[in-house]
């Protein structure tokens, strides 16, 4: 029975491709079992075979070409590009080089400032600058023994005190407000131990001076200084800006340490307009 049955559909399957020979049109048709009814049809015949067959090449091979050119499954294929010429490499290769040097420059920011924080030098409290001022007048009082300090050494922009320093609420220094492009100087001579760019203080600059005193520079457009390079005191050492993710507008932001400890700047500096 079952050879039959095998027979019967060969027997079948030659009458459809002699009539596919002879291109007579054929109609397939889909219809429930049970009731008979007609679902849908459509003819069958040689021309809409190939139409049928040539849509599906035509559709695989444009969405093959839209999963390369669109989406990464392009890299996986062996020889397309290289690193020298493949765009989104090499713009991840810049950004990775960009965000190094930001953690380079943050690391040599932080190291300077555990130096100074640590620095506790030898002889420093018996720093000569007091000791001279004291020498002006034994009986002198603590306002007099300012000015005389504040003789020694120099402001380092002309402008206006934005806001004091508030050592115990972590502002350190005082904010000087300035013109565009002023120079900022060096309160006195000194070595410079970091120059250099800060995520949050932008350009920077610290100057070591004798005794145990060092002098910070925040917020600058640019630096004129470098690590290593003899400052005089008044010399230009950075021009005013507006630098850094902690700066909210134009200004100096001056701090001083002695000896590791922060101090009050206008107790040896004094800023005029």
């Amino acid at each position: 029975m079952k050879g039959f049955k095998y027979y019967l559909g060969q027997l079948k399957r030659l009458e459809v491709l002699k009539r596919f020979e002879k291109n007579e049109d054929l109609r397939l048709v889909v219809m429930n079992r049970d009731s008979f009814e007609e679902k849908f049809s459509f003819n069958l015949n040689l021309r809409n075979l190939y139409i049928f067959i040539s849509s599906l090449f035509v559709l695989f091979f444009v969405l093959y070409y839209l999963l390369i050119a669109y989406t990464p499954l392009k890299r996986l294929i062996p020889g397309y590009g290289t690193v020298d010429n493949n765009s989104y490499v090499i713009k991840m290769n810049k950004n990775l080089n960009e965000l190094e040097k930001k953690i380079e420059a943050q690391d040599h920011y932080n190291q300077a400032l555990r130096r100074i924080l640590i620095q506790n030098e030898s002889g420093s409290e018996n720093d000569e600058d007091y000791i001279n001022a004291g020498k002006l007048n034994s009986q002198a009082s603590l306002k007099s023994r300012k000015e005389a300090l504040r003789k020694q050494y120099f402001a380092p922009l002309k402008g206006k005190i934005n806001r004091k320093s508030d050592i115990k609420n972590g502002h350190y220094g005082i904010d000087i407000s300035g013109t565009k492009n002023s120079p900022i100087k060096a309160i006195a001579d000194g070595n410079v131990i970091f120059a250099d760019w800060s995520t949050e203080t932008g350009y920077t600059i610290i100057v070591q001076h004798r005794n145990g005193l060092i002098s910070l520079y925040k917020h600058n457009a640019s630096l004129l200084k470098e690590i290593g390079d003899f400052v005089d005191s008044g010399e230009a050492i950075a021009i005013f800006g507006n630098t850094g993710t902690l700066s909210t507008g134009p200004h100096l932001h001056f701090e001083i340490w002695k000896s590791g400890i922060p101090i009050d700047p206008l107790e040896i500096i004094e800023v005029k307009m």
